[in-house]
Parts: structure tokens; sequence; C-alpha cells
């Protein structure tokens, strides 16, 4: 039993508000002719009259310690199915599977594989162009460009239909040469020869001469006719401008078709069997323009929804449709009409809720602010419904505030987040959650008393305000009968600390990482996250990757034993930040494709954490489950270099820790002298200190 010295020096983290100011924005052209590729502004969605700046503040870098651990590789197990794998070499570095759907979907009664679509351009010089992939269930991968003809192409989306395991494909390109871009719809006709790659003509839907419905998205669902139909949707927002920015009012064209093995599918090339039902026209009077994805209720045949947020482009013009911020929009006879009725808004305020400013944030002009306001921050989401028929959607989430100038945000924290709409009200998750809880408004916040936490849920790439406009993404899937669900993006904390010259992470600044938190109840609880693409991954070898653009497919299909199997792919840049617009070097890089197994498990994930580090009679350190779950069988070490003669390193195993429970780790005697750095670690989590070693004692720790 070692004696123990009741002086001991405690450890704290200080670090100071945030914030690296980000001043560059995003250069738009419209029709530009470049040396690689055209730029269509119709291609992106245009946020010059969206006002979020960071906050012109200076933060200490020093000693920074990310929200999800510093160098934690924690989360579920996980293995690859399928490798990553390059499908092309495009030359367009910029959203190929476009902004708010799935563009892979599984064959679920008639074969068994994946469709992907995406659009790519295989050199400098040519055309931009819809492609399709198909992945058997081997794991063999096809593909090619979707149609024969060569028109300029692009943001794309499909579905299947379920009975034949046809892909349904649209996108959209400008067919008449009018400047406007028509949309096109099409199949690929499996069910004939029970493989892939006969696509038919496609029939083009027409543009007015005024509106643009481009941005097209392929849904199939529950049909009016009954359960031997299927309704197909294509969504579609228009372009047309409304105050310097798309007002993205939204075309809905359905039609039925029979759910038989056989099927006969050509009506779907005829444009007089297709029904058109525009939603959001008069948002447009005013001004207002909805940034939403569209879900379907397979549990419940009829609802269908949009959510999303509402932006004043204008401010306030009288007799706003809807107030600001988060809305939902149900519609409960297949989408054919929309009552204003069943349109609920979480405003009036445009910010979702308030939190304490515990780190004592300053605006701009340098005034403590009395509370943070947490908004949306990046709209770039899918939507799903779960098995109680609750409506899930994703979006990165911003602190900040905003006075008559605009929305200002702390842009080290932009955390990754979903709001779930039980039909009643809407409720907020992080996703995973952060480091601490609100006192004000009880959700997880990334600070504490003593520290803040940077965690930036978008690839910063390229960095400035506006790109976070247009880079974010986050996706999800789901497994209904199971209550799992996941959320991936790319994730760019770990290059900003580099960025920054920290030395523990100097070698991400050119590699966001694809993360992936998952829930095995219904998005209650989430898991820290998986460093999916982390250059350090055991499982492949991501260092030569710069892995954007992460795509997922909407089914989490179950393997047996608590295994489901995620199928996804993502851009590798060749170079870093986005040619397209106007911050690389290098427009190419390869669409990738990968598939694997994620174990969902019993509800709850454990989280470990070290609380501080302890000098005095050797070095202890407190190590806490912050999890929902029980933690068993907890390797740890202390560790320290230096002139130490006796006590370097010790290790142990915690045999269990509850969710909440804290434990004290001792090191052996320790005999030494001179400055000393101390590592301990505890199941994948790091944290560091330094000291001065005195005979038995390590001094001065912090």
């Amino acid at each position: 039993m070692k004696t123990k010295i009741l002086c001991i020096l405690i450890v704290t983290l200080l670090i100071a508000s945030t914030g690296l100011t980000i001043a560059k924005t995003m250069k738009e052209s419209k029709n530009g002719e470049g040396d690689i590729f055209t730029i269509d502004a119709a291609d992106f969605k245009e946020s010059s009259m969206i006002k979020r700046q960071p906050v012109d503040v200076i933060y200490d870098k020093t000693n920074l310690k990310p929200a999800y651990g510093l160098l934690s590789h924690g989360g579920p197990e996980y293995e690859f199915m399928k490798e990553p794998t390059t499908i092309m070499t495009s030359h367009y570095d910029y959203m190929p599977g476009s902004y708010e759907s799935h563009p892979i979907r599984i064959q679920t009664e008639n074969g068994d594989g994946q469709y992907l679509t995406f659009f790519g351009q295989p050199s400098k010089t040519a055309t931009r162009r819809q492609y399709w992939a198909y992945v058997d269930s081997e794991g063999n991968i096809q593909s090619d460009t979707i149609t024969s003809y060569s028109n300029r192409q692009g943001y794309g989306g499909i579905s299947v239909h379920p009975a034949t395991g046809n892909c349904i494909a649209s996108w959209h390109e400008d067919d008449d040469g009018d400047g406007k871009y028509e949309t096109a719809i099409t199949f690929d006709d499996y069910d004939s020869g029970e493989t892939p790659g006969s696509w038919k003509s496609p029939l083009i839907v027409p543009n007015d001469g005024i509106n643009e419905y481009i941005w097209p998205y392929i849904y199939v669902g529950p049909s009016p006719l009954g359960v031997g139909y299927v309704r197909i949707y294509q969504i579609a927002k228009n372009f047309e401008n409304i105050a310097a920015g798309p007002c993205e009012d939204v075309q809905i064209m359905h039609t039925d078709v029979e759910n038989v093995n056989g099927a006969d599918m050509t009506g779907l090339l005829d444009l007089a069997n297709w029904d058109a039902v525009n939603v959001f026209t008069d948002w447009r009077d005013k001004s207002c323009r909805p940034f939403k994805s569209f879900a379907i209720d397979y549990n419940n045949p009829g609802k269908v929804a949009f959510i999303g947020t509402a932006t004043w482009m204008e401010g306030d013009l009288g007799n706003m449709p809807v107030d600001e911020g988060l809305f939902v929009w149900e519609s409960y006879d297949y989408g054919e009409t929309w009552d204003y009725a069943n349109l609920r808004s979480d405003g009036p305020t445009d910010y979702l809720y308030l939190v304490d400013n515990i780190p004592r944030f300053e605006d701009n002009e340098d005034n403590v602010l009395d509370n943070i306001e947490v908004f949306i921050s990046g709209e770039h989401g899918t939507a799903l419904y779960d098995s109680d028929g609750k409506l899930h959607w994703t979006y990165l989430q911003g602190y900040g505030y905003s006075d008559d100038s605009g929305r200002y945000f702390f842009n080290y924290f932009l955390p990754q987040a979903e709001t779930v709409w039980d039909g009643a009200i809407f409720t907020f998750h992080e996703v995973p959650e952060l480091p601490d809880i609100d006192p004000l408004s009880g959700h997880s916040v990334p600070w504490d008393d003593s520290n803040t936490y940077p965690v930036i849920g978008w690839s910063i790439y390229p960095s400035g305000s506006a790109a976070i406009f247009h880079e974010n993404t986050q996706k999800q899937a789901i497994n209904t009968e199971k209550n799992w669900m996941l959320q991936m993006w790319a994730d760019g904390t770990y290059a900003q600390l580099a960025s920054d010259g920290n030395p523990d992470y100097l070698d991400y600044e050119k590699h966001p990482i694809i993360f992936i938190s998952i829930s095995n109840d219904n998005g209650n609880t989430w898991s820290p996250p998986i460093e999916l693409t982390d250059i350090y991954s055991e499982l492949f070898n991501f260092s030569d990757q710069i892995t954007v653009y992460p795509y997922v497919c909407d089914q989490i299909v179950d393997l047996g034993n608590d295994w489901g199997q995620v199928n996804m792919y993502y851009f590798d840049d060749n170079a870093f930040g986005s040619t397209v617009q106007g911050m690389g070097f290098d427009a190419s890089g390869q669409i990738t494709y990968c598939s694997l197994k994620i174990k969902f498990g019993e509800s709850g994930y454990e989280q470990i954490e070290i609380e501080e580090i302890k000098g005095g009679f050797g070095v202890s350190a407190i190590v806490t489950n912050t999890g929902t779950a029980e933690a068993t069988n907890v390797d740890w070490s202390i560790t320290l270099d230096g002139t130490i003669f006796i006590g370097g390193e010790t290790t142990g195993t915690i045999d269990i820790l509850a969710p909440g429970e804290s434990t004290t780790i001792i090191s052996d005697l320790v005999l030494g002298f001179g400055k000393t750095n101390i590592t301990v670690t505890a199941d994948t989590e790091t944290k560091k200190a330094s000291g001065t070693a005195f005979l038995c004692f390590v001094l001065g720790v912090q």
C-alpha cells in the first residue's frame, strides 16, 4: 500500500472564447467557362442573401481538446464488407450525389443489388454527365452513363420499384438549349433480363420559360390505389430567383404504377401519365425561401412531409406564410393537397432555443452575451420517418447571436444534430451528445465551467462562412424494424486544429474525416462517432485520401446478431478544396464506393473520459464513464518520460464502470528528476499533462 501525500495540484485546461475569423466568401459565376469545367449558377443553391458571419474574436488555440476526445478512435464495432473502391475519376469536385436525398437504393423484392447515381466529368474537357452504378451481392460494380447522348447533366436522384427491381432516375439538363434546365426521367429495365444496364430513353419534363424546376429527387411509396400499386414521386425545386437567390418552391410530379413483377413501366416515359402539384408558390411572393427535405411515412400510407427551415430573404413583408426558422408541413393524401392547417413552425424566433453563456463569449462590440442562440447553420440534410411515425431531419447546428445586421456564429462550435417531429412538438438531439449539459436548456453543449471543446461538423473544405452554406452535408439511414438509425457527415475538427498548428493534429490538415454516429433506439441516444476515414485507421489506409461528400443508402440491412450493413460512397478529392467553387487547384478525384457492417448492439453506449490528472506522490487521474451503458474491462495506462528511473509506465484494467460513475487510477511508485511529460490513456481516450519529478514526487502538474 503506497503512502499518499495530501498536497496535490489539480489540472484544468483553460481555453478562452473561441473563434477564427473567416472572411472569405464563395465566388459565384453564371454560365462562366473555366479552363477545366463550366460552372452554372443553377448548380449551386446561392446564399448571397443569407447573412451568416463568424464572430470577430480571437481564440486561444493552445491546449484545445476536440469534443469527441483527444485522438479518440472509439465508437461502435465495425468492419468493411467491401473496402473503398474507385468507381470512376471525375473532374468535378462538388456534391456528386446532389444535396438532400439518398443517391443509393437497394433492391428489396427482385434482385439483391444496389443502385447508385452520381454526376461526373471523366476528363478536363469532357461534358459532365449523370451516371449509374450497380453493386451486386458479391460486391462487383458496373457503371456507365445513363443516356447515350452528351448533354450537360447533373444533380440526379434515384429510387427502386420494389417488385421489378427497376431503378428510376431523374436529373437536370438543358435539353432544348434555351439556357434553362429541364428535368429528365427514365428507368433501367432490370426486370426484363434480371440484369442492370437497359436504360430507356428519358422523358424530358419541360420548363415553362419562367419557372425552372431542377435538382430532382425520386421517391417510391404507398399508393392511393392500394397495396398492388406504388406511387412514384419526382420532387423538383424552382431556381427562379427571388432577392438574388432561388425561390425553391416545389413541383411534385407523381404517378401510380403496378407493384408486380413484370409490370410495364414504360408509362413513366409519357408526360400525360404524370400529375403535378405545386407547393410553396405563395411563399416566393413574400421572398420566403424554404430549405427542406422530403419524406414518406411508409407505416402510415398517404402521409408525406417537407421539413426544413424558412428564411425571410427581405425581412418581414407582412402576412408572412410561416415564421422564420424550423417548420414541418405534412400531407395526408399522398401529397396531392397541402393544407396550411398541417403546417407547423418552431417560431416565432428563428433560433431553436437559448443556452447559458457559460464561456462568457462576447459579440462584435465586445459585450458579453446574456445567452447564446442555438440555430440551424446548414440544411443539406435528409429526412426519414421512424417506426413510431416520428420524422427525423439532420442539420448542422450553430451557436451565436443575431442583430439587425445578420446572424453571427462561433465557428469552432458547429456540431451535427437532428430534430424530431412527433406530430405535436419538435425535439432536438446533438449527434452525438456533447461533453456537458447546459443548465438553461438541458441540452448538451461543447463547453463546461473550465473548458471549451471544438466540434466542427463540416469539412472546412474550403474555409469561409459562405462555404458552410455550400459544403455542409449530413445524411441518415434507418432500419424501422430494428429501430436502428445512423447519421453520417464529413467532419473538419481535426483539420481545423491542424490548421491552427496543434502538434497532435498536424497530419490531419488536409484530411476531413467521414464520421458515423449510430442509434439503436430511434435516435433517443447516439453513439460516439466511428471515425471511418481516419488516416490512422487500422482497417484501411486513408492517408492518401481527402474524403468529402459522403452519401449513404437510406436503408440499413439487418444481417443478424445486431449487425447492420451500411452502403455508401464519397468523393476522394485529389487536392484539398473544391475547385468548382474556386477554392482548389485540381478538380479531379475519385467517386469511391464502400460497404461496411456495424454492430448496433443493445441500447446505450459507453463513453470514457479522463477528467483530470494530479501529481503528488506519483500520478493519479480520474476516469469517468459519461455514456449511457456500463463499461467493462477498460484498459488504462499512465506513462512519464524524461529522467524517470522507476515507474515510467503503469498499466491496469477497470473491471466495471457504470454510467456516470468515476474511479481514480494511480501510478506505481515514481522515482526521477526533472521535467516530465505525462500521458494517461483509458480505453480510447488520451489526456496529457506535464510536471517536474523530484525523487518520489511529481510536482507542478498542469
